[in-house]
């Protein structure tokens, strides 16, 4: 059965943040994307595929075979987001966390002030789920963790990681005395030569561009830093990159965390 006209324009316009809100949905592609969403606690509302591809995801997952139509690889180039369209295309209820009084301050939290690219964000969920962070907390403007791309560059890893959103200076201003709540600067301590807290506290990254914003500086206790190093060959061989993506800062510093 083909896909109606109306379905097509529903499922084109979820490429925009306005529509998915309206149906309070979010998207993803690719198979192993849509297989580890599957997996997880998540309310399917709809799964598009190719018929041979239908096939293995109904024997791999029964309980979606009701929410399961085949389209064509016409119909498929038509709803998908992306260059090249893979076998399948689902539509899943947003999740909607919430944190219970004082849980913020309970094991690792990733915090992230005003990042904007969707790409890094998802990295950054798939690097922190892999470390064990126990959530992220994100400024109310850093991007949407639920926007296609995102869940793309995640893997699948939102769907486990709890993501929420809040003003940070609220939400800070809410933790216990003393609270260690550490955040990346040029002018920090050396990231390995400090001790971390592995156990409950806040590790701030800033926007891919400006850093972490002055009323958040205001907030964190403990400033570290990720030194850059040179070559033993070449001692005095100066730097030309000026900073570092924050994907990449966030994969460093939980790894420091857990070493």
């Amino acid at each position: 059965m083909s896909l109606s006209n109306q379905q097509l324009k529903t499922l084109q316009a979820y490429r925009q943040k306005k529509f998915r809100r309206e149906d309070d949905v979010f998207v993803a592609e690719t198979p192993k994307v849509v297989e580890m969403l599957l997996a997880a606690p998540l309310n399917l509302r709809a799964l598009y595929a190719l018929p041979d591809y239908a096939e293995t995801v109904a024997g791999r997952f029964p309980s979606c075979a009701p929410l399961l139509q085949t389209v064509s690889e016409k119909e498929l180039t038509r709803i998908s987001g992306l260059t090249s369209p893979q076998h399948v295309f689902g539509v899943w209820a947003q999740p909607h966390r919430r944190l219970a009084p004082g849980e913020a301050f309970k094991g690792l939290s990733l915090v992230l002030d005003g990042l904007q690219d969707p790409g890094n964000l998802g990295t950054i969920i798939r690097i922190a789920d892999w470390f064990g962070i126990d959530r992220l907390i994100c400024s109310e403007d850093t991007a949407d963790a639920f926007q296609p791309k995102c869940v793309q560059a995640s893997m699948g890893a939102v769907a486990h990681l709890p993501v929420y959103y809040m003003d940070l200076a609220r939400a800070a201003s809410e933790a216990p005395d003393g609270f260690p709540f550490y955040g990346t600067f040029l002018e920090g301590e050396n990231l390995f030569a400090q001790p971390l807290t592995a156990t409950d506290a806040w590790y701030c990254i800033g926007n891919e561009s400006h850093g972490i914003r002055p009323a958040t500086r205001a907030l964190i206790n403990r400033k570290i830093h990720i030194p850059t190093f040179s070559p033993a060959t070449a001692p005095d061989r100066p730097h030309a990159a000026e900073s570092l993506n924050a994907a990449v800062a966030a994969g460093i510093l939980c790894a420091r965390i857990r070493a």
